[in-house]
Formats: structure tokens, sequence, C-alpha cells
């Protein structure tokens, strides 16, 4: 497996209690725009963690992300190099008009330990939420404040991204 560098925390921006598949997520980000889709060609989701807390794999650890979808390598303070994108099934309010934190108990469990092994396997990796790439300012994915999670859990700062001053 090849060095990540960087440990992206995304939701599927579903409303709450949505059921969201793996084949779900795969269609939607392959599917050509015209037709309704993202027009990426893989998924943008590496790992697709469930409400009951299993861990579902799109993309192998031998093929890590190193196209960017999402265009977090644009604009001054781009993020360069490999990422690796874990997505939550949920992330947004019942009807889908505004982010919100929707992790259940398993998701939580689920997410820290992908985290701390990522940590133990990678030890300088950067873990950020989609919202603090800086292309990506001012979303509200993954519906909660990642660097304060990862604060929360015993994340060492060295390992949880700052955002560079403009």
């Amino acid at each position: 497996m090849k060095k990540v560098d960087y440990l992206i925390i995304r939701s599927t921006a579903s409303g709450e209690r949505t059921l969201v598949t793996k084949s779900d997520i795969i269609e939607l980000h392959t599917t050509e725009v015209r037709h309704g889709g993202y027009g990426f060609n893989r998924p943008g989701i590496d790992y697709l963690i469930q409400p009951d807390g299993r861990m579902e794999t799109l993309i192998s650890e031998d093929n890590p992300t190193v196209v960017d979808l999402w265009g977090i390598s644009k604009g001054k303070h781009g993020i360069q190099g490999v990422s690796k994108i874990i997505g939550y099934v949920g992330g947004r309010t019942e009807k889908e008009t505004k982010g919100k934190d929707t992790r259940t108990k398993d998701q939580l469990t689920t997410l820290e330990t992908i985290v701390k092994f990522y940590i133990l396997k990678f030890p300088n990796i950067q873990i950020l939420g989609f919202n603090e790439v800086p292309a990506k300012e001012g979303e509200d994915n993954p519906g909660f404040e990642a660097s304060i999670w990862l604060e929360e859990i015993g994340v060492d700062e060295k390992n949880i991204y700052k955002k560079i001053k403009k």
C-alpha cells in the first residue's frame, strides 16, 4: 500500500434514516452527469460506514485516491498527495435541507477505529473533514466539526489538519 497523506471524513449527504448502499454510491458517482450522476471514473469514497457500523470497501487499499475527483487540490492552498476518503451514511437532516451530525453510536465507533488505525499505519497522516479542505470551505459536509471530534477522541494535534492562513 502506498503512503497515505490525508484521511478525509465526509458524509453521503443523505437524510438521516435514509438507506444508502455501496451500489448506490458507485452508481451515483460513476453515472454520467447528463444522467444525474457525478461523472467520476470511480467512486469518490474509499470506505462507506453504514448506520450499524459496518464498513464497506469501495476502493481497495492497493488503489488509493490519487485522482482528484472532488477538486481538493484546486486553489492556492489545495491539498496535494494521496488521500483516503471515508464516508458515513447520513450527514443531512431528514428532509436533506441542511447538514447535521447523524452519526450513530456504531458509526462513531467504526470511524474512531479507522482513524486510529490510519494514524498507527501512517504516523504523519493529516485527518480532516471534507469542509476543512480549502477548496471545499463553506460546505456543510460531513455535518460536524471533524477537528473538534478528533481532539475529543484523543488524536494528537500533529495529525489534525490545520487550515493554512490565507
